[in-house]
């Protein structure tokens, strides 16, 4: 299992870049990338983040970016719906890992889960943590409402897979959900469920950490991480706060 050493809360963070738009859409002539690198390394008023996340088509240039930092480079993987197949994982995985990324957030196959196909999954994983130290990205809030036994499932399966880390995901909503039906992205909810997974992980000795990620602010990090995540996913734009935040706890 990754060594996750947490002597400031800045350690928690991974910091992300995965924006569609840039900012020259809105009127800054600045490189959303260079910004986040700057942010993470502390050369602007800044956070000495635990890691930068991009596209795998940027993870060259985060690594450049990044050279000479503590900060790792991580890359998303078959983001964002995690149904590219075994193939894209890998050859995402693969170049990642020959530019330098040393881990790397893969978005799990739901379609997958949802059939119960440990196989399959497992050979997606595998494909991923053979190159990265590798979180999956699980549509927990989705599986909450809906698959609740799916969840044990799946933290059951992923050591098997090589991988060290679950993350929550609440910024994607593409589902085909019963008519007037809505996710339920509450913070009470969130709390709940991460409450039942953490006392899931250390009741069964599994080798898991939690990283929750989207609508993160300053008024509920600290909740998240008393409830267990022991890494907070965020735009680098508000990593200042956050750690601000958690510092006062």
């Amino acid at each position: 299992m990754v060594n996750i050493d947490i002597k400031d809360p800045a350690d928690r963070l991974d910091l992300s870049s995965a924006f569609a738009n840039n900012y020259a859409a809105l009127g800054k002539n600045v490189d959303p990338l260079v910004e986040m690198c700057e942010v993470a390394r502390g050369v602007v008023p800044g956070v000495p983040a635990r890691c930068a996340l991009v596209h795998p088509a940027e993870i060259k240039e985060l690594v450049t970016l990044l050279k000479g930092s503590h900060v790792r480079s991580e890359v998303l993987i078959d983001f964002p719906d995690g149904i590219g197949g075994v193939a894209t994982k890998e050859v995402q995985a693969r170049l990642a890992r020959e530019a330098g990324a040393v881990g790397g957030d893969l978005v799990v196959n739901l379609h997958l889960v949802q059939k119960r196909d440990k196989k399959a999954l497992l050979e997606e994983f595998l494909a991923v943590s053979r190159y990265l130290e590798t979180k999956v990205i699980a549509q927990i809030p989705y599986l909450w409402q809906y698959d609740r036994e799916a969840i044990v499932w799946l933290l059951d399966l992923l050591p098997e897979g090589g991988v060290y880390c679950i993350k929550d995901w609440t910024t994607r909503e593409n589902f085909l959900l019963p008519d007037g039906e809505t996710l339920d992205y509450k913070q009470d909810t969130r709390l709940k469920y991460l409450e039942f997974m953490a006392n899931y992980i250390s009741q069964n000795d599994l080798p898991l950490v939690m990283k929750v990620a989207g609508r993160v602010t300053a008024e509920n990090v600290a909740s998240f991480v008393s409830a267990g995540a022991t890494l907070i996913g965020t735009s680098y734009r508000k990593a200042a706060s956050l750690r601000a935040a958690l510092l006062k706890t």
